[in-house]
């Protein structure tokens, strides 16, 4: 009994792939939903600071004195900007709320009136917003009304006592108003993410398998056969690329036809921009798939390294979670992904409803088509150096 456990388990310990999908893989994939839901480091480590982009339009003692205090702060990274530009962050995705500060906020301290601040942001994003609003209004709170009794004790003559916070009036010392520049609508943030991201991430899963077809012929001595053909090698490299990518073109459109016809995905509003982002997702996922058939020697070793490198690029890119929840540095760490460019595209399209000549649009488009040809060019050279020669 003790002799048959021993040997199963010798043998397990033989079985590298095997190693790599009991060890490796959860071990990776821990190591990213720590680093993504926060749960990483100490308990007593300070959080990582927000971006914060600030429009000033009251430009005033009172309002730059706000801004100054904001940006001391070891919560926050102040960026200032016009409102039209704020709100524009917004609209394309690149922020998920902002700061503004209208004309009469200094009016408003000076007065001991109650100053009106307002953040616009994405609905799509609340938890996000949730998280900034709250950090904002205790420190906005805090320093307005310090604001206001320094006007206060100017005005009589006396000092303000030391280490006390003053508030020379009952009520809130602001009022913190809220615009969605982006409302919730038929197309939810949740329903996009959750088309547009799986998507993505199984498409990503398939192109690899389909591209161990060729390892399989090898194996089987079917590509010595088309070898010695009069059918020029490459060709059947590039026949190979043809077939991943009309097949991976009618998986995404399957896919999305499906959130339409089941969960009301508006696609009949965003035709035109969708094939496209369908044509070029595809066309980046199956080149992706290509290249990473060409780079191996064996389908062994192609099983192991896709499921690694699939399960990271999906996890940073944001089809596994919404990359906003995420800390900074993992959030620029996904635009090196697939995952991000495609999922980002499609939110564009069906949340944004940023039009086709949009340039936040186009450069999604521009990146995935250079990803795709980037990964198209190795794989050539690869597929000649470890699969024809090989064969």
């Amino acid at each position: 009994m003790l002799t048959i456990a021993f040997k199963d388990i010798k043998i397990f310990f033989s079985d590298r792939r095997g190693l790599l999908m009991a060890f490796v893989v959860p071990i990776a994939l821990i190591t990213l939903f720590a680093f993504a839901f926060g749960g990483a480091g100490r308990g007593d480590e300070k959080p990582e600071p927000r971006q914060l982009v600030i429009a000033d339009l009251d430009q005033s003692n009172e309002s730059k004195m706000l801004i100054s205090s904001l940006d001391s702060l070891e919560e926050f990274v102040v960026k200032t900007t016009t409102a039209d530009s704020a709100t524009e962050l917004v609209l394309k995705g690149k922020r998920a709320a902002v700061l503004l500060i209208h004309q009469g906020f200094g009016d408003s301290v000076n007065k001991q009136g109650t100053p009106v601040l307002e953040i616009r942001s994405d609905e799509g994003e609340g938890p996000e917003v949730a998280i900034l609003t709250g950090a904002l209004f205790g420190r906005l709170n805090e320093y307005v009304g310090r604001m206001k009794m320094g006007t206060l004790y100017k005005r009589s003559g006396d000092p303000p006592p030391q280490g006390i916070l003053y508030n020379p009036q009952p009520a809130p010392n602001l009022e913190l108003k809220q615009t969605s520049v982006i409302k919730q609508k038929e197309n939810s943030a949740g329903l996009v993410h959750a088309v547009a991201g799986t998507a993505i991430m199984m498409l990503l899963f398939s192109v690899t398998a389909m591209g161990m077809g060729m390892l399989d012929e090898k194996a089987e001595g079917t590509l010595k056969k088309l070898i010695v053909s009069p059918i020029n090698p490459s060709s059947i490299l590039f026949g190979k690329m043809i077939s991943v990518n009309i097949i991976s073109m009618m998986q995404l459109a399957v896919m999305f036809i499906f959130g339409w016809l089941v969960f009301g995905l508006d696609v009949p509003s965003h035709v035109p921009a969708l094939l496209i982002m369908i044509f070029c997702t595809a066309y980046s996922c199956s080149s992706f798939g290509v290249f990473l058939v060409s780079f191996a020697k064996s389908r062994a070793q192609v099983q192991g390294m896709s499921t690694l490198v699939i399960m990271t690029m999906s996890a940073l890119g944001g089809s596994m979670v919404p990359s906003f929840i995420m800390p900074a540095f993992m959030q620029k760490l996904g635009v090196i992904t697939v995952n991000y460019w495609g999922v980002q595209g499609f939110y564009d399209i069906f949340w944004r409803d940023l039009p086709l000549t949009d340039p936040t649009f186009l450069t999604r488009v521009l990146v995935l088509i250079c990803i795709g040809t980037g990964l198209n060019l190795i794989a050539v050279r690869l597929f000649k150096r470890n699969v024809l020669a090989l064969a």
